[in-house]
């Protein structure tokens, strides 16, 4: 992979050559990665390739008017095809005074991960997944499994003198696996993490290990009897979507832009139960995949979302916060870290008089106001404080906010994804009914 230098020189010349072209301000940005990857299909191992992908975009501003172009093509001669490109199609667009480019800051340098992979421990270390896999849970079928290593230099910098260097070196792995016996299958389930290192079995990484021992109980799923409201325990996995949807429906650009989040106004403010801390955390030291900058040209600097329900921060980034002229977003708004609590999660399942314990939900986005529905997938019914059945065609819906505010209590447990770090948590007052028709897996 090139260095760091010659990226940097690509995106420079790429500045000269958009300020060449006319652009009042520019910003150019390269990505290079190559990827080791080693499969599982079927319960076999199958194919070990590597691939590598080069991108560039550049960005022109001719007065407050934006282009942007993305090729896949550094060359010299694609570069200079690109920015002019980019400058014809912003003196083409409509004038936006919120279009702007970050201030200027001296070239900074980040590093996390190896440079490149260990093949011989990909290798040994997806082995003994299978080999455990098979073991463990001899009915269980690992439909797919993927383990690779991605390399990946990226390199920013802007008119203003902004710029950035960063290369990253991880190991991501994923399975998707069911259970089959007798003639009955469970619905398929899927989950992964992402670390530095292989030092850790693959079967440790994320919920992995439960998930497949849940596969093997779900067997005999089938609806609840009636519809009821009750209580939803969010696992780790689940947890994460929602807190997407919560970013998507409250906190990000489009929602704020638009004037659609009911927190525009809230900045400073209780939104959300006491119980529920959500910081992002991007210099680490607890994320172990963070990043040094954002997607817009700022350092990027740990902040806190949500800090014991009061909205402390949104997820602006530069456009969105001089659109409505609330605060950026320090951090950019990854690298999540939802806070653990104090109850265990043995005792967070003895609570609950009737509800579900949720790993997926597949549904379309919440509305604008929140409002969410889908089927609960790879969940469990519990009633008088104990996991009855696993469920099937069961239908969960309710309200983000509701469903937040609503919190009783947050795991003293939380699993490590590598990019995020999530408890589980139990929420009450959500729509629990069965029979549902015609989903997706």
């Amino acid at each position: 992979m090139t260095d760091r230098a010659d990226g940097m020189d690509v995106v420079r010349a790429a500045l000269k050559e958009l300020k060449d072209a006319g652009a009042d301000q520019a910003v150019a940005s390269l990505t290079r990665g190559e990827k080791s990857e080693l499969n599982v299909d079927s319960g076999r191992m199958s194919l070990y390739r590597t691939t590598a992908n080069v991108s560039i975009g550049v960005m022109a501003l001719v007065g407050s008017r934006k282009g942007s172009v993305s090729v896949n093509d550094a060359s010299p001669e694609a570069i200079r095809t690109a920015a002019k490109e980019a400058v014809a199609t912003a003196r083409a667009g409509r004038p936006d005074p919120a279009n702007g480019i970050s201030p200027a800051r001296e070239l900074e340098r980040f590093s996390r991960g190896q440079d490149k992979p260990d093949s011989e421990a990909m290798y040994a270390r997806l082995r003994e997944f299978v080999d455990y896999a098979g073991r463990e849970y001899p009915d269980t079928m690992l439909e797919q499994c993927v383990l690779d290593f991605v390399a990946v230099d990226t390199f920013y910098a802007n008119s203003n003198g902004a710029e950035f260097a960063e290369r990253d070196g991880a190991y991501d792995f994923s399975a998707m696996f069911t259970t089959k016996k007798g003639g009955r299958a469970s619905s398929f389930n899927s989950s992964g993490a992402s670390h530095l290192s292989l030092d850790t079995p693959l079967a440790q990484w994320g919920t992995l290990d439960r998930l497949m021992r849940e596969s093997a109980a779900s067997l005999d799923a089938r609806p609840v009897d009636r519809a009821f409201k009750g209580d939803l325990i969010l696992t780790p996995d689940c947890l994460g979507d929602f807190l997407s949807f919560l970013d998507d429906a409250y906190l990000g650009d489009y929602a704020l832009i638009t004037g659609n989040s009911p927190w525009k106004k809230k900045l400073g403010r209780r939104v959300l139960s006491p119980l529920v801390t959500v910081r992002s955390e991007p210099n680490g030291p607890r994320v172990e995949l963070g990043y040094g900058y954002t997607g817009d040209g700022f350092r990027a600097e740990n902040c806190s979302i949500i800090e014991a329900g009061r909205l402390e921060s949104f997820t602006l980034g530069l456009y969105g916060s001089n659109k409505t002229g609330l605060p950026r977003c320090p951090s950019g708004g990854g690298a999540v870290i939802m806070e653990p609590g104090g109850t265990p999660y043995t005792d967070m399942v003895a609570s609950v008089k009737r509800g579900i314990v949720m790993s997926r939900f597949s549904g379309g986005s919440p509305s604008k106001n929140g409002d969410f529905s889908g089927v609960a997938k790879n969940s469990f019914l519990v009633e008088d404080g104990r996991i009855i059945r696993p469920l099937a065609e069961t239908m969960v819906a309710g309200n983000l906010a509701r469903l937040f505010n609503d919190v009783r209590a947050v795991s003293k447990e939380t699993v490590s994804f590598g990019s995020s770090i999530l408890p589980w948590v139990l929420c009450g007052g959500v729509h629990i009914s069965g029979a549902v028709k015609g989903r997706g897996a």
